[in-house]
């Protein structure tokens, strides 16, 4: 009997030009960090923006048929990323820690398949989904536009980084917890669901 072929998902795909789509990496991408001060200490009268340019590597959070559409959103949303072994946070540091993050045990963070397509190499990746950038439309296909081949996740994992987005700001905090169960007899489990 001949051994049937495990099925492949690969997880990324090369692209080229300056359409955006959900799960499109984009590297060294300049976003301005405002910085507010107010005149007074009671936010009355005028108050003062300056801001840092900083560069992050990011991922589109949006969905591709927004940003498709005839008349498309005039932000971007993205969310910064880095190879698992840059991050610096203390949430992530241990062998324990980064399994949690692997697993989507922990909500804030997202983690990434490593990339191995021809020039577009990329060790494993973590999105930070705390940090949320909005970039105007037309500069992000420009700035897409610029820079030549590029990385794009696939299905099933773009939906899977979308859902990951959608619950980490949704989730609700319960008051009070049901407490911790004690060890539980699969027999007295399956006797109580008989009667």
């Amino acid at each position: 009997m001949a051994k049937q072929k495990k099925p492949s998902y690969p997880w990324y795909e090369p692209v080229k030009g300056d359409t955006l789509e959900q799960g499109d990496f984009l590297d060294r991408c300049q976003i301005f960090i405002p910085r507010y001060t107010l005149a007074d200490l009671n936010g009355e009268g005028a108050s003062q923006l300056e801001y840092d340019a900083q560069f992050y590597n990011i991922v589109i959070i949006n969905q591709t048929c927004d940003l498709q559409s005839k008349s498309p959103l005039p932000y971007v949303v993205a969310c910064p990323r880095w190879p698992y072994n840059q991050l610096k946070n203390p949430n992530t540091g241990t062998k324990a820690s980064y399994e949690e993050v692997r697993k989507g045990k922990n909500h804030r963070f997202v983690m990434l398949n490593k990339c191995n397509l021809p020039g577009l190499t990329c060790d494993v990746q973590v999105v930070d989904l705390a940090k949320v950038f909005t970039i105007p439309y037309d500069i992000m296909k420009q700035f897409a536009h610029t820079k030549g081949k590029r990385i794009r996740l696939r299905s099933p994992y773009k939906e899977k980084l979308a859902q990951a987005y959608a619950y980490y700001y949704m989730r609700v905090a319960s008051p009070i917890d049901i407490e911790e169960f004690d060890i539980i007899n699969p027999a007295q489990v399956s006797t109580k669901q008989g009667q």
